[in-house]
Parts: C-alpha cells; structure tokens; sequence
C-alpha cells in the first residue's frame, strides 16, 4: 500500500497537492491531545518498568540509559520519594523540530489517585524571556522552558519528559502499522495522501503524513496537530495488545530513540508501578492567554490571576 502510494505520488506534483481542497476542520483542543500523549507516556512506562524480565530488562535498561538527558537548569527542584508515592510536578513537551507544540505541567498525586495537568499555550509571550513558549525551546532547550516555567508559577520543576513528534513513526512500526482518517489530499515525502482512510505501516510514511503542508501558515499549522493528533489516537490501542508485547524489542528501541527525560530507570519503574492510579482522577486545567500589544505587535500572555490560579491549582494537587 505504501509503496503503491510512493509511485501513483511521482506522477503528481507537489504543488498540485497544496491546490487540492481541503474539508473543513475544527483545530483540536491541546488539553486532550497532550492528556493522549501522557497515556502513550504511562503505557511505555508500564512496558519498561518491570512487566518484562530477563533479557527484556537488559534491553530496557539499555533503552533507559539512551533516554536519559539531563539539563543545564538554573533553577533548583528536588524529585521527592516515588517509593513513598509522594507528589511532585514535572514538566512535559511535545516537541517537533525546534518548536514545542505540547507544553504541559502535570502534577502526580497516587495517594490522592488523581493528576492535575496545566495545558499551556505555546503562542503565551514570555516578558522576561521576549519570547514565546514554542520559540524559547529553539533557542534555551528544555532548561529554559524548565526555568521559565519555575519562576514564573512559583512552583518546583525536579524532572521533565520530552516526546519527539518526528518519532511517532517508529511507535506506528512498533504496533505494527495503523489506520487514520486523512481529511486533506496532499503530497509529502514523496508519499501521496489522499482524503479518506489512510493505513500507515513505514516510519517513512508517517514522517510524510506528519509534514506541514499549504500556503497558509496557520492552517497548515493545525492541520499538522490534527494529523499528530489522529496517529497517537491509533497507536493507543494497539499498544495493549498481546502482539506489541512481544514485539517489545521495537516498542523499547522507539522509546530510546525519541523520548528524552532526567527520569532514570528506578524512576520510570517506580512511576510505572506506583503512580499509573493517577490516569484515573484526571484535572484539566486549560489557561487561556489575553493579548496585548507588546512593541506594537499583538502577543498573548497570561493575566497575573491565571498565573495565580495555576500556582494554587498545583500547590493544592501537592497536599498529601
């Protein structure tokens, strides 16, 4: 399917593919996008944190260790006991790129069962940084979203989790392919995607079906977050089947190759094994950005009572 798709694509040209019209779309909401990023987070954690033994450890060590990066961070935040189930908040991004397209600070209480995640805009204007969210990850990596993100809520950081998007490809071969609806016809990658069912099964083909594409940035902008949006609803499924698990060589390889987080494996068992009852009392906060005019051009930043709620939302998640 995919190859036939490659060749009929080489007969169509690339600009003819950005005329084709478009159905209309609604740009999905981030909370939930980034909450389905989280369930992949926590499914992968359960995979790698003891439910295979013997060699599969070895290979999940290894995977761990590739995963691993710690960051040149200016503030400070201490991980408390996971053995002990103690609460903490720790930052999340999806990233694509040199942008971050998912920015997330989740706060995971087992003792409580419940999680409480603070989705933020990544177009919010940071006036201390003169720069947005999205674009301070380009220039300061996930330390400066780290320190950024401290100061400005008052709340302790100690770890973080970062997602490559561009990787989704290697999850969709862990699972052995998947099926997405496609609501525009384009030409990415030399791959052809037509409006309809589209059976994904190669990492080539999904980093083409995940290629912004058009002549309008903003549309073409969600159009992507939707198609992201679209493989991780899939892949969700098919990683709790029997089939994945013992294809769990590829499932481990993805998860070194595109995941990045200070946690070390003691940690990802210990959040695998101790900390998965959170998914079940989930709070949703989504802060939502006024404009202003900053050097006469039209930014979003937060209100000092969105700033505020966000605070006294995490600090009251950590009471134990």
């Amino acid at each position: 399917m995919a190859e036939t798709r490659k060749r009929r694509s080489e007969r169509v040209s690339e600009s003819s593919g950005k005329r084709a019209k478009a159905t209309k779309k609604v740009k999905p909401k981030k909370k939930h996008r980034g909450l389905k990023i989280f369930g992949v987070l926590i499914l992968l954690i359960l995979l790698v944190g003891g439910v295979l033994g013997g060699k599969a450890y070895l290979d999940v060590k290894k995977a761990s260790t590739k995963a691993y990066e710690q960051v040149d961070r200016q503030t400070e935040a201490k991980l408390p006991s996971l053995k002990a189930k103690s609460p903490f908040t720790f930052l999340f991004l999806g990233v694509n790129g040199d942008t971050a397209n998912d920015i997330l600070l989740l706060t995971v209480n087992p003792k409580q069962d419940k999680m409480t995640v603070i989705s933020l805009n990544r177009d919010i204007y940071l006036t201390s940084e003169n720069t947005t969210l999205k674009e301070l990850y380009g220039t300061k990596g996930v330390a400066g979203e780290i320190d950024a993100l401290q100061n400005l809520f008052g709340v302790e950081i100690p770890r973080y989790v970062k997602f490559d998007m561009a990787g989704l490809g290697d999850f969709v071969v862990a699972v052995g392919g998947i099926q997405v609806s496609n609501n525009t016809h384009f030409i990415a990658n030399g791959y052809e995607f037509e409006k309809g069912t589209q059976h994904l099964t190669n990492a080539e083909e999904v980093r083409g079906f995940l290629t912004k594409v058009g002549d309008d940035p903003a549309k073409a902008d969600a159009d992507l977050i939707e198609r992201e949006q679209a493989v991780l609803m899939a892949i969700i499924p098919k990683m709790k089947s029997v089939g994945t698990v013992l294809n769990y060589n590829k499932f481990i390889t993805a998860f070194g190759n595109n995941i990045k987080t200070d946690f070390v494996l003691g940690n990802l068992e210990m959040l695998g094994l101790q900390y998965n009852s959170v998914l079940g009392g989930i709070t949703k906060e989504n802060l939502k950005p006024a404009k202003t005019m900053i050097d006469d051009k039209e930014q979003l930043i937060l209100p000092e009572d969105k700033i505020n709620k966000a605070h006294d939302k995490i600090e009251e998640a950590l009471n134990e």
